[in-house]
């Protein structure tokens, strides 16, 4: 069960110099991999994503990160909360992406048009790393413990606001907005988070489902990914949730530390963080077995997921 990350050596790095320079001399450089992840909140990428996307962006990847959802709270009963909330933690996940790369919190704004929408954009100055806000109403338990994307993604009429104010979408646009980054991107593999969440366990066997918005928000991203006869178009892995806090560690000590000085630089701008908040993460990243969709992969969403009301 453990991910796949690469590792690069002193060793590994100077050849990869030599190459890139012999490559100038002569022919163009090959492009550099893309990858484009899609998670539903600010940070479940940091905690469930990493070290993978981290040692992306220090390979000299283009990355590119979507947020599903604003990731907000109710103002019926947490203060901050709504956009304020929101912006907080985008603060939070663009300090830690620039911890990533090692270098300035430094960024480009930019309104980005996919499918039908204009969506947010940032860009960390100096690197290859971009990352795009959708602002949808995440779930909030107990004031709502479903959310805008699983009422996307059972209801085709159901139009989602985001709470920065822009046009709202159904579950139509939706898909077409992912499928605008998608080829806008042209991403080499694609990471969501488990389409079967629900279904998590512990290693004792006890039934730890994972957020509705985790398993919403992946289960429309399987649904954008496929072509006219619902087969996978580029390649998609799935990344485990919450319930990797009940499994070993699995990450070497060099990665954990760049996990967790990532995490370190997240949790100041999100409130509700206390100073150790999910730290037994950081040596932790799991995926879960055969969830990995080559294309031409058919894809058949889960028959079994709900939300309880």
């Amino acid at each position: 069960m453990k991910a796949l990350r690469r590792i690069w050596t002193a060793a590994a790095l100077a050849v990869l110099a030599v190459s890139g320079m012999a490559a100038s001399a002569g022919t163009a450089a090959a492009e550099p991999t893309t990858t484009l992840s899609f998670v539903a909140h600010q940070d479940d990428d940091l905690l469930f994503m990493n070290p993978d996307i981290a040692s992306d962006i220090q390979a000299g990847y283009n990355v590119w990160v979507t947020y599903l959802t604003a990731g907000e709270l109710p103002c019926a009963s947490h203060d901050p909360c709504g956009m304020d909330y929101a912006n907080m933690r985008i603060d939070g996940v663009r300090a830690a992406y620039a911890r990533a790369a090692h270098t300035a919190d430094d960024w480009t704004y930019e309104l980005m048009q996919f499918g039908d929408h204009q969506v947010p954009v940032d860009h960390l100055n100096g690197t290859n790393l971009h990352l795009v806000f959708t602002y949808l109403h995440g779930a909030a338990g107990p004031e709502d413990n479903c959310g805008d994307l699983y009422r996307m993604l059972n209801d085709d009429g159901f139009e989602a606001m985001p709470i920065d104010d822009r046009p709202g979408y159904r579950k139509a646009d939706f898909l077409g907005m992912i499928n605008g980054i998608i080829d806008y991107v042209n991403p080499d593999y694609i990471r969501s988070q488990s389409t079967i969440g629900h279904r998590d366990k512990n290693p004792a066997g006890e039934s730890k489902p994972d957020h509705v918005d985790h398993i919403a928000g992946a289960i429309l991203v399987a649904d954008a990914d496929v072509d006219e006869n619902g087969n996978t178009r580029i390649r998609r892995d799935e990344y485990q949730g919450y319930v990797i806090q009940y499994y070993p560690d699995n990450v070497d000590d060099g990665w954990r530390q760049e996990k967790q000085a990532m995490w370190d630089q997240y949790k100041p701008h999100d409130p509700v963080m206390g100073p150790n908040t999910w730290d037994e993460l950081a040596g932790k990243q799991y995926r879960p077995l055969g969830r990995i969709f080559e294309a031409g992969t058919p894809w058949v969403p889960p028959g079994d997921f709900s939300c309880e009301q």
